[in-house]
């Protein structure tokens, strides 16, 4: 069963995507912050992690930083986000980033991107996912 870890500060989210993932055929971690989302990825290495990138006690990019350099395996992640701010796309994007969804997005679009990933495939640029 793949692991995914869910780094979003939104409880209603969190839970919604915790839900989605589960019933997905995921094993999924949940972590409200950013601190505990690199905690929760070192005591448990993800195969994919979804980050929000406003987040208490950092934020998406910098867990995303942290997390190539702790981990031994390359982690795909993918950003979710509800602001607006120009240029967050193209920094995901140099992060190294599978996709870039903005919120409000669609659950099914986020699970076969998700699917895409973990298979190893590219996610295609349609709708609200972007591919990166």
């Amino acid at each position: 069963m793949k692991k995914i870890l869910v780094v979003e500060d939104d409880q209603n989210i969190s839970r919604s995507l915790a839900v989605r993932l589960k019933n997905a055929g995921y094993d999924v971690t949940v972590a409200s912050d950013a601190l505990s989302g690199l905690e929760f990825a070192i005591r448990k290495p993800p195969d994919l992690v979804l980050l929000d990138i406003s987040l208490p006690a950092g934020n998406g990019f910098s867990v995303a930083e942290q997390l190539q350099s702790l981990l031994s395996t390359a982690t795909p992640f993918v950003f979710l986000t509800a602001s607006q701010k120009p240029g967050l796309r193209e920094k995901a994007n140099k992060l190294g980033a599978a996709a870039f969804f903005q919120k409000p997005y669609d659950g099914s679009e986020l699970l076969e991107a998700i699917r895409l990933v973990l298979a190893g495939e590219r996610v295609s640029e349609e709708s609200q996912v972007y591919s990166i």
